[in-house]
């Protein structure tokens, strides 16, 4: 077994959890490159290509870009799922590209900082929505408490308990709405940075 059979080998342990389709054509591409270039070596195709896994990062990258376009499509957000996988696998592309090392730094600090934003957001959103159950809770359990003794002050309070519920009935699809948007926005950043990145390596 050659240099070149024996890189692509390893190649496709790593891509394993690409679609079956997916995995052949790159695979396939990749096989063809490196014979196409006459590459005899390890250390040949590892200064073109990186390593196995360093190249395996950046196809499964490539690939989770173009199915979370896919699935956003007609100016909709993706899934949060995809969206996240996104930034994860962009994240993991970045960090072992054998890119210029101050530019992976870079891309990895706006993106760790984006996270922490959005996480930071995601953690106020869940905030207020408990706020709001335990707020319609407490106004529902002390107004029929009231009911008996003081009529009107208990109405009240329901008042207030059921209004606030349907404040917390209506922010839950807002919230979802506004995570789903935060994760797309995420995904964005990840793929222009990614993008970005490869530009310069190609260069």
């Amino acid at each position: 077994m050659n240099a070149r059979e024996k890189y692509i080998q390893e190649l496709e342990k790593y891509l394993v959890t690409l679609p079956a389709a997916e995995r052949a054509d790159a695979v396939d591409f990749y096989n063809e490159f490196i014979e196409d270039a006459h590459y005899d070596t390890r250390e040949q195709i590892v200064a073109e290509l990186g390593t196995p896994r360093q190249l395996s990062h950046q196809i499964l990258a490539d690939y989770s870009i173009k199915a979370n376009e896919k699935d956003g499509g007609a100016g909709k957000p993706a899934s949060t799922k995809s969206s996240w996988r996104v930034f994860w696998l962009v994240l993991i592309a970045i960090v072992t590209s054998p890119i210029t090392l101050v530019l992976s730094v870079v891309a990895f600090a706006i993106l760790i900082t984006a996270l922490g934003v959005a996480i930071g957001i995601i953690i106020g959103l869940l905030g207020v929505i408990v706020g709001l159950l335990v707020t319609a809770g407490a106004m529902l359990y002390l107004g029929f408490g009231l009911l008996v003794a003081a009529p009107m002050t208990g109405i009240f309070y329901l008042g207030i308990g059921l209004a606030v519920l349907g404040g917390f009935l209506i922010f839950i699809p807002l919230g979802y709405w506004i995570i789903r948007l935060l994760a797309q926005g995420i995904a964005n950043l990840s793929k222009f940075l990614y993008q970005k990145l490869q530009g310069r390596r190609t260069k």
